[in-house]
């Protein structure tokens, strides 16, 4: 039986990714788009690319809301009498 591939790990789980860095790009990307200096091909590229670092940015956003979630709840659940 063949054996499954590993994924591999989200860009967002790098050591080195920043959420700031990320949103940058994609600023920079917008204000390229906003230009209309781009031919279709870039267009599409980059494009496609700040789709991407914002698909990054929401996973990272709701990981780190789920882990507030997860604290909270620790919290809440302890006896501090």
């Amino acid at each position: 039986m063949p054996r499954a591939k590993a994924q591999p790990s989200p860009p967002e789980t790098a050591p080195d990714w920043h959420y700031e860095t990320a949103m940058a790009e994609v600023e920079t990307i917008v204000r390229q788009l906003e230009t209309g200096d781009l031919d279709l091909d870039q267009a599409f590229t980059q494009f496609t690319a700040a789709v991407d670092r914002l698909q990054q940015c929401d996973r990272f956003l709701r990981d780190r809301q789920t882990q507030v979630s997860l604290a909270i709840e620790t919290l809440d659940n302890l006896d501090l009498e």
